[in-house]
């Protein structure tokens, strides 16, 4: 087996298409295991500092091979991945519209591996829930992360024409073998994939959209901004 050629290193630049610049500030691995084939699948998400001082994720999937870049969205309804089914049918609020969505994979992926910083507060061994929304021509993801965090972010796969557009270049990894990327994270090796790209300026601020929990049930949504050196040094979670 070949390991796949690395593609993206963190606090490395790389720019596509204007507008977009972004740098990649942390990097998370995580493995779920499926009873069914009793496999181990794993997916890593790289989270960007870049155009419109908004934090982005990308994610490469080690056993389908899909780059989808996450974007966070608004949505008025709480939507916990752990209360959700496959297949259920729910009524959403996107952008001031009600659309309806359907609920596709959900799961609970355990992190495996940390690199860089984040602008949450992950640590190895933890256990984030997630759930897929489908809707007509978009696809959201659901995390939660504690009790208190549920983010919601709006995907877009990209393809080789894609990624050269947002990121200068191909980022996904190359392997003649898909399952070389898999293997390799299971003996603790890791697969590094993709970008990079110019944040202007010494410093920037980002801001998240994020939905809190109080004690008594109600849900707030807050943006959460944070001040930081392009160069993330850690201790910011995701």
């Amino acid at each position: 087996m070949t390991r796949p050629k690395a593609r993206m290193r963190l606090g490395q630049h790389l720019i596509g298409t204007p507008p977009w610049r972004s740098l990649p500030h942390g990097v998370v691995v995580y493995g779920e295991w499926d009873p069914e084939d009793r496999t181990t699948y794993y997916w890593e998400e790289w989270e960007l500092l870049g155009y419109e001082n908004t934090d982005f994720w990308v994610e490469y999937d080690h056993y389908t091979r899909k780059v989808t870049l996450y974007r966070p969205v608004e949505v008025n309804e709480r939507l916990d991945p752990t209360q959700l089914t496959q297949g259920q049918q729910l009524t959403i609020t996107l952008r001031g519209v009600p659309t309806q969505v359907t609920v596709g994979e959900v799961g609970v992926g355990t992190v495996r591996h940390l690199e860089g910083g984040f602008t949450y507060d992950l640590q190895p061994g933890q256990a984030v829930a997630y759930a897929e929304v489908h809707g007509p021509g978009f696809v959201l993801s659901v995390e939660k992360f504690d009790e208190r965090v549920l983010d919601v972010y709006e995907g877009t796969v990209l393809d080789a024409a894609g990624q050269k557009a947002h990121f200068g270049r191909r980022v996904a990894p190359v392997s003649s073998d898909n399952r070389a990327a898999a293997v390799l994270v299971a003996v603790g090796l890791g697969v590094v994939l993709l970008l990079t790209a110019l944040s202007a300026g010494a410093g920037t601020e980002t801001c998240t959209p994020r939905t809190v929990v109080a004690a008594d049930g109600t849900t707030t949504t807050e943006q959460d901004c944070v001040r930081r050196s392009v160069f993330g040094t850690g201790g910011l979670g995701k």
